[in-house]
């Protein structure tokens, strides 16, 4: 019987790492694989379970959220890479664990620091920068690093 050739690369990919559908028939499109044959290979994939898109949005946000990226930054990345909305939305709940921003911006400069104080405020400001950068907001990163934050509170998600 002769194998299937879009169903071996599927799992060739997904050997190598976590794969949501999207990014999965992405892949295999760039393979060279048409539609049809696409679309039965992730309906079976889906049926042996290799496939997850919930659970992979859970791995992904855990991960995300614990390397210090905001919630909201880790929801668009989810969103991004195929995960439903209401999937995106509960993994990154589940992984902020309840955290307000104020908290997950000091857990994100804590790891950064890894125990100690900023040298000066040349460092504080980039230290500022970067927590922006990774999706906190401008109030919460300023509170962690124990500046004053005068400006104005919404930033662009854009």
């Amino acid at each position: 019987m002769p194998g299937d050739p879009a169903l071996d690369e599927a799992l060739r990919l997904l050997s190598l790492r976590l794969r949501t559908a999207l990014e999965l028939d992405r892949a295999l499109e760039r393979a060279g694989f048409a539609e049809p044959e696409r679309k039965s290979t992730l309906a079976r994939v889906r049926e042996l379970g290799y496939i997850n898109d919930p659970e992979t949005a859970r791995v992904r946000a855990r991960t995300r959220v614990g390397l210090g990226d905001a919630p909201r930054l880790v929801a668009r990345k989810l969103l991004a890479q195929g995960i439903a909305e209401p999937d995106a939305s509960a993994a990154v709940a589940e992984a902020a664990e309840g955290a307000e921003d104020e908290e997950l911006a000091a857990r994100a400069l804590q790891r950064r620091l890894r125990g100690r104080k900023p040298a000066d405020e040349r460092e504080k400001q980039r230290l500022f920068r970067a927590l922006v950068a990774k999706g906190h907001p401008p109030p919460a990163a300023a509170k962690a690093l124990g500046m004053a934050w005068e400006g104005n509170d919404e930033i662009d998600d854009g």
